[in-house]
């Protein structure tokens, strides 16, 4: 199984958890009514309730990569010729989604507790886009391993459907990143919002399923 190690998960679970507690402490202090300085068509994030749906949705955003690089289905490790290399780098990329989800967390509350409320939507948007397309552009060059990746039974058991799968993977991932950060430019909030989730049923889902469709093809 894909080993544990306690004091760097609690560390992940302290960077998410960090920007929930900043909330918490500035929650009192936030305007029922954001200041209207700039035309609607630019600022739709204009109450409370507003920017609490932008939260939710980038706290959905950050529990989703968590959860996904914690407990999608994890394997043995006798087929890794370095585990411990792999499970460094398991843990590194883990640190850096999980800081950088972090970071765009941070940045929109420290906009709103200084006043600077200018398309805070639209950061989000583009930031968690970047995310998805730099995971895409990750899984690319991807080699086999027990601990990133698309890791299904017929991609761990054969190099060339693990190759042609994240090669799919990176393809969807990239695609949608872009069309989050162009989306960004024009979408509602409520479209965006519903955009990421469709997004998060879709991006693990669907290599899963071309994966299953690679090993039984010749089974028609």
């Amino acid at each position: 199984m894909t080993k544990t190690d306690l004091r760097k998960e609690l560390l992940l679970l302290l960077l998410f958890v960090a920007p929930l507690i900043y909330m918490g402490v500035i929650w009192r202090n936030i305007p029922d009514v954001f200041g209207q300085a700039v035309e609607p068509v630019q600022q739709q994030i204009k109450t409370k309730e507003d920017f609490l749906l932008l939260m939710i949705f980038v706290f959905f955003t950050n529990a989703l990569m968590y959860f996904l690089f914690r407990y999608l289905p994890r394997t043995d490790d006798e087929s890794v010729s370095d585990p411990e290399l792999m499970h460094r780098e398991y843990y590194k990329v883990r640190f850096v989604i999980q800081i950088f989800l972090s970071a765009i967390a941070f940045i929109v509350l420290f906009m709103v507790q200084t006043s600077h409320t200018y398309a805070m939507e639209r950061w989000a948007f583009i930031g968690i886009g970047l995310l998805i397309t730099g995971v895409g552009l990750y899984l690319k060059g991807l080699k086999p391993n027990n601990y990133v990746g698309v890791r299904t039974p017929w991609t761990l058991r054969d190099p060339e459907i693990w190759k042609k799968t994240h090669m799919m993977a990176s393809s969807l991932w990239t695609a949608v990143g872009i069309v989050l950060i162009a989306g960004a430019f024009f979408m509602s909030l409520i479209t965006g919002v519903f955009v990421i989730f469709v997004a998060s049923f879709i991006l693990p889902i669907l290599p899963y399923i071309y994966s299953f469709r690679l090993a039984n093809e010749d089974k028609g």
